[in-house]
């Protein structure tokens, strides 16, 4: 039996079949994915298109003459592509996202990083802590911590440090483009390197999440330096595998489960060398960053085998089968509809290209039929993604499908043995001459000239066409994010301020719940099961009680666990996820803080990475929290204080600056 070509029919399946299935339609999946019908529609346009324009210029070579390209250096094509990409995507980390964090994920390891930088494990305990809290963090005997393991962290507190944190993935893609060709060269050979190479840089979906600050990337890039430290060489020696397992360590110091799906090639190039002595050295290289990770974990979480995570929002973010963090029960039908919609996103934001982005490497999977021992090492990585993430509860899109970014070299790759399948097979394609045994190329169409126009059009359609749209969009979407109040300040000579930044009424009533030490995945519960109203009443009464963090837990456990059917979402209200009950009249501190969301909010959490480790100097971003207000003016007494939100009466317009008088300050608001 060949392993390797069962392996490529899976993924042929998981590719071409699994998307077309109608999973939110029968399975009703929290995550419908994107709408498919339209897509198919505009990918048999654009197959169509591109193919007949192939085929003219195929036609139009046998009447030409074709003047051969000049040879040039693997490592100039190469060096070059990885530079134009980390300028490139540099760029788009300034003009497309300001160079600001846009998901709670970068806000909350941006805000880790801080203390870093500073050469702590964790921040000191923000007081009060409901002005300062955001998501993805929480408070432990160490201090105030987010949950992400540290292997992406340090790399952005060392851009902190350089003043330039949000460089570190542009270079690390520009990286990962050199990596990418040395794993493809020692899978396959050089040609296949440099496309592979090419196909990475070309990517829209490598491009803009390479300007994130998300860990994806560095994940990726430590993956990569594994696979190529023990590929890239015939013969692999110790220093080789000290890498790999130095590397793998560090992805899994990052991103835990992209790990494991890392290992597999590196676990694979061992078995294919027969030399076991190499396990030892991948273990003596992983030893320092397991050691270190262990005691992070266990100053920051008590044990040296407790993930942030759990720590923040219990055991129900671990895998399998149950009920999720927001109280969700996550079930294998559900499953199966977020693979299948993570599956479409991949076709869509692969490449933004005019056909199905990984049609090229589902078709070289069904048809190809000598597969090698370097098809398997990417075939059961590749399939190792989905079937992992398959355990994971969160559907994680940004941007495409984030949670299976570790598939993007391997796309790359995989398309580019593909292209070369067909190359070689299109070049091959000739007419026999009579009387003798030579052949020359058919005089009615030059196969292989058409093959290479075909992927021509389909890349210059992509990039010329597509991928500025889709700039566009990620460009104007998003925009109270992408401001720069500090800036504004800075350049009117305000050096120290206080700054509130009013959110909604949601996320106040979370943070106040965090504040009183009630654990992130049972507000999040709570949030999403119970009526708004009903849950700011008991915070403000608990409050106002001075109840223990037990006697609350316990108190909104048992709310939590009598309730019904949640309320039904608000429709057309500024905040999406309020929920509230239908009744006869709202009581007034629920109406009040109704009129609040109607004067305009906006998030905190991008702006509180900025403030100093101790938020005692320089401009200091906190939570506009009305009524409790005085609290925080007495902490920074004597300071500048500003406003950063919608003006009052424009809704939800971009954010603006007003100075605040904090003596007038009553709460009012």
């Amino acid at each position: 039996m060949n392993i390797t070509r069962w392996v490529w029919a899976a993924i042929a399946v998981l590719l071409v079949v699994v998307p077309g299935l109608p999973l939110p339609a029968w399975l009703n999946g929290p995550d419908a994915g994107p709408i498919w019908a339209a897509n198919l529609v505009s990918w048999g346009i654009g197959a169509l298109v591109v193919v007949v324009g192939g085929l003219l210029a195929g036609r139009l070579a046998t009447r030409l003459r074709i003047p051969s390209l000049p040879s040039l250096s693997p490592w100039a094509l190469v060096i070059a592509m990885a530079g134009a990409f980390a300028l490139l995507t540099a760029l788009c980390a300034d003009l497309v996202f300001a160079r600001n964090p846009h998901l709670v994920d970068e806000m909350a390891q941006l805000l880790h990083a801080r203390a870093f930088a500073a050469g702590k494990l964790a921040l000191p305990r923000p007081e009060p802590p409901e002005f300062f809290l955001i998501t993805h963090t929480g408070i432990t005997e160490a201090g105030w911590v987010s949950q992400y393991p540290p292997g992406h962290i340090v790399l952005l507190a060392v851009g902190l440090l350089l003043g330039g944190a949000w460089l570190i993935n542009p270079l690390l893609g520009g990286i990962s483009v050199i990596l990418v060709f040395l794993f493809a060269r020692g899978l396959y050979d050089s040609r296949t390197g440099i496309t592979a190479a090419l196909l990475y840089a070309g990517s829209a979906w490598t491009l803009f999440t390479s300007a994130t600050y998300m860990n994806h990337v560095s994940a990726g890039a430590y993956a990569l330096g594994a696979w190529a430290a023990v590929w890239a060489t015939p013969r692999p020696n110790y220093r080789h595998w000290l890498a790999a397992g130095l590397l793998l360590a560090a992805c899994a110091a990052t991103r835990p489960l992209d790990a494991l799906a890392a290992g597999l090639p590196v676990a694979l190039r061992l078995l294919g060398t027969g030399r076991v002595t190499g396990a030892a050295w991948i273990a003596l290289g992983a030893a320092p960053v397991a050691v270190t990770w262990g005691y992070i974990n266990a100053r920051l979480y008590g044990s040296p085998f407790t993930l942030g995570y759990t720590a923040v929002y219990g055991p129900e973010h671990g895998l399998g089968f149950h009920t999720d963090p927001w109280g969700l029960v996550y079930t294998p039908q559900t499953a199966l509809s977020n693979m299948g919609a993570a599956l479409r996103r991949l076709h869509i934001y692969a490449y933004e290209w005019p056909i199905p982005a990984l049609l090229p490497l589902a078709v070289w999977a069904l048809f190809a039929r000598r597969k090698t021992h370097g098809d398997l090492a990417i075939g059961i990585t590749f399939l190792a993604v989905p079937l992992l993430y398959f355990f994971y509860w969160h559907s994680g899109y940004y941007l495409g499908p984030r949670l299976y970014f570790l598939l993007a070299p391997l796309i790359a790759i995989g398309s580019a043995r593909a292209w070369w399948w067909a190359w070689d097979h299109a070049h091959a394609i000739t007419i026999p001459v009579a009387g003798g045994p030579a052949a020359v190329p058919s005089r009615f169409i030059r196969w292989d000239v058409a093959l290479a126009s075909t992927a021509v059009f389909v890349l210059l359609w992509g990039w010329i066409s597509l991928l500025p749209r889709r700039w566009e969009v990620y460009r104007e979407g998003l925009r109270s994010l992408k401001h720069h109040p500090e800036v504004q300040l800075q350049a009117a000579g305000v050096r120290q301020a206080l700054i509130i930044i009013p959110e909604s009424w949601g996320s106040r009533i979370g943070v106040m719940l965090w504040g009183m030490s009630v654990p992130p995945g049972l507000v999040e519960r709570a949030y999403r099961r119970l009526d708004a109203c009903d849950l700011h009443l008991f915070t403000v009464r608990a409050r106002r009680q001075g109840s223990s963090a037990r006697l609350l837990v316990d108190s909104l456990e048992s709310m939590v666990s009598r309730a019904g059917e949640p309320p039904p979402l608000v429709t057309r209200w500024p905040d999406p996820t309020l929920r509230l009950q239908a009744r006869e009249s709202i009581p007034t501190d629920c109406a009040i803080e109704l009129s609040r969301d109607l004067q305009g909010f906006t998030l905190y959490g991008n702006h509180a990475w900025r403030n100093s480790l101790n938020r005692d100097r320089g401009l200091v971003f906190a939570r506009d929290l009305y009524q409790r207000n005085a609290e925080l003016f007495e902490r920074y007494h004597g300071w500048e204080v500003w406003r950063y939100g919608p003006a009052p009466g424009s809704g939800n317009e971009d954010p603006v600056l007003t100075p605040v008088n904090p003596r007038a300050e009553d709460g009012s608001r």
